[in-house]
């Protein structure tokens, strides 16, 4: 791949259509929550799974094989969800891939005070074995420690998995600003003497 930086063309296109692409953000974010409630309930089907370590009122403690299979199905779930904002919005894929966390985070929020309001059965995250932060059972050290751990994966995975579905436009931008007549960057075309 090679850098288009400064190539008129593609410097025109990022500043009209870089930056933060929210119909991106909410694709990944729903591609992230699909993927980790897909690879929690099959973790779940093989052991424990779990998010937060020392909730008060859990019927089972989370061991530290359960915390690491759930970190890593965030890590995987918001990879994905990161990749999709990245290829969807095209440029600032990072940037897209954080907010399909932060998306998550406010999801897990909004359905934590509805089942609060309205009753547990409203409380999606609890019944698809997805985080439970904001429930009043994590307010010990350990859960908040766990849960701050968490939405660093989340956060990283979903960074890095949007640079990398940026990288398939870079690709193209790089293509397209080598290939076209009178391109900076267009390769020359070597004339041998007969």
């Amino acid at each position: 791949m090679t850098d288009v930086t400064g190539d008129v063309g593609v410097e025109e296109a990022r500043s009209r259509f870089g930056g933060v692409d929210i119909p991106a953000t909410l694709a990944g974010a729903l591609a992230a929550l699909g993927t980790a409630a897909l690879l929690a309930g099959v973790l779940a089907g093989a052991g424990t799974v779990g998010y937060q370590m020392g909730r008060d009122n859990a019927t089972d403690e989370l061991t530290t094989g359960g915390l690491i299979g759930g970190l890593a199905t965030l890590f995987v779930a918001f990879l994905v969800g990161g990749w999709v904002a990245g290829r969807v919005a095209r440029y600032d894929g990072g940037r897209n891939g954080l907010l399909t966390a932060l998306w998550f985070v406010l999801l897990a929020a909004g359905t934590a005070a509805l089942g609060a309001w309205a009753g547990d059965k409203y409380d999606v995250f609890r019944n698809v074995n997805l985080p439970q932060w904001f429930d009043s059972d994590a307010l010990t050290g350990a859960a908040i420690a766990t849960g701050l751990l968490a939405l660093a994966v989340m956060l990283g995975a979903g960074w890095l998995g949007g640079r990398l579905g940026e990288r398939y436009h870079r690709r193209a931008d790089s293509l397209v600003a080598h290939t076209r007549p009178g391109a900076v960057g267009q390769p020359r075309r070597i004339v041998r003497a007969s």
